[in-house]
């Protein structure tokens, strides 16, 4: 792909498609229009007016687009909108491609030129056939897992941070404090125990008045991932007699219970995978799925330059820590297995070579557990503690 003023050289073009590009910002959606037979691009500033917001401007401009008959394919950087207009356009007959954001740049004269009009203008010459990375738009159903996961994480969080101030502020005084997170029970034992204590007095007194406002907080936080917690045991719920009615055997839930056999996969990693990655088949291969982690080698070569820059580190970093986890989990549980015996030298050894070691597992993991999944191919010396029942 080889840029040439505002549009993009193709030996071989298809003369029946539109290329719309979006520049989606919060008070103006920027939309360049490439007709490709005409060779012509227009420029569109849609903003809110005469009561019509510019979504549905923007919307009703790809609608009319289409009644030409010709193939229109969509082009946006993920962003603060998420997947609801791609929905939306392929409701109404387009071909949605969304791009990982911060991508696109053009640089002149050693300096980066960035306008909304020259972005929508970028991805309104962009063409299928160039092959560019685009992002997967999940379902709604999909989406709402991911946001269970998120979610928990968040809330998870937040409980941690809380105690975390709570034994610096301990750790500010005389008081026999906590070296790890403590339950809001536990915390408000111990300043109970505390306040009988001739330190309680050494304290400053506005520092203590701050304890039962993070302890209410911690409350607050423990209650919402109880809560948290019975709505997602609720959605599996409801996964598992969809999938019964159904019979249904690529479903979420199907891949679940598949993760949950292995001796050393327990109910929270075996959820989180398919819920943040949704269905395992759209990956061609274990490899790619292995990419989708960021676990992948980023060499560098250049002439007789040969460089490793470590994993890619592409996609959420909580997946890829998932991910470790997981081949931690499997090292410890799964002794017997090829994978295991294949790096345990390494593993045992400390600093780099152990580090290097268990990324490198955690990626030959995530290929065998997505060739067991999708192609039902077994992974050798694996114990399984929780067969599914036929």
């Amino acid at each position: 792909m080889q840029r040439k003023g505002n549009g993009i050289r193709r030996e071989s073009q298809v003369k029946d498609q539109i290329s719309v590009g979006i520049d989606m910002g919060g008070s103006l959606w920027a939309t360049a229009v490439q007709d490709w037979e005409t060779g012509k691009m227009s420029y569109y500033g849609l903003k809110n007016q005469d009561n019509q917001s510019k979504e549905v401007r923007a919307f009703e401009l790809v609608s009319d687009l289409l009644q030409s008959g010709k193939r229109v394919d969509v082009f946006y950087e993920a962003g603060r909108y998420g997947y609801w207009p791609a929905r939306k356009l392929i409701a109404l007959g387009a071909n949605v491609h969304i791009l990982p954001i911060n991508k696109l740049k053009v640089v002149m004269s050693g300096k980066t030129i960035k306008t909304d009009k020259l972005d929508a203008k970028f991805l309104g010459g962009l063409h299928p056939s160039d092959h560019i990375p685009t992002v997967y738009i999940p379902t709604l159903k999909e989406e709402g897992r991911r946001d269970a996961e998120r979610e928990w994480d968040r809330i998870k969080t937040s409980i941690g941070r809380v105690n975390s101030q709570m034994i610096a502020l301990i750790e500010r005084t005389a008081l026999p404090g906590f070296e790890s997170h403590q339950t809001s029970i536990e915390w408000r034992k111990a300043i109970s125990r505390w306040s009988k204590l001739p330190e309680w007095k050494e304290c400053p007194e506005l520092l203590l008045l701050r304890l039962p406002n993070l302890i209410a907080e911690l409350e607050l936080f423990e209650k919402e991932l109880a809560d948290w917690k019975q709505i997602i045991q609720n959605f599996l719920e409801r996964d598992e007699e969809a999938a019964q009615t159904t019979d249904n055997e690529d479903s979420t839930s199907a891949t679940v219970r598949k993760l949950q056999q292995f001796k050393g996969v327990g109910d929270r990693l075996s959820r989180h995978l398919p819920w943040e990655i949704g269905d395992f088949r759209r990956f061609a291969s274990g490899k790619q799925f292995a990419a989708f982690f960021g676990l992948t080698p980023c060499p560098y070569s250049s002439g007789t330059m040969r460089r490793d820059q470590g994993i890619s580190k592409a996609g959420r970093k909580s997946l890829r820590k998932m991910a470790v986890e997981c081949a931690w989990l499997w090292y410890r549980w799964q002794k017997n297995s090829h994978l295991v015996k294949k790096w345990e030298d390494r593993l045992e050894q400390k600093g780099r070579i152990r580090r290097t070691a268990i990324v490198a597992l955690a990626r030959q993991l995530m290929v065998a557990l997505w060739r067991y999944v999708v192609k039902g191919e077994t992974i050798e010396g694996a114990i399984i503690n929780k067969p599914i029942e036929a």
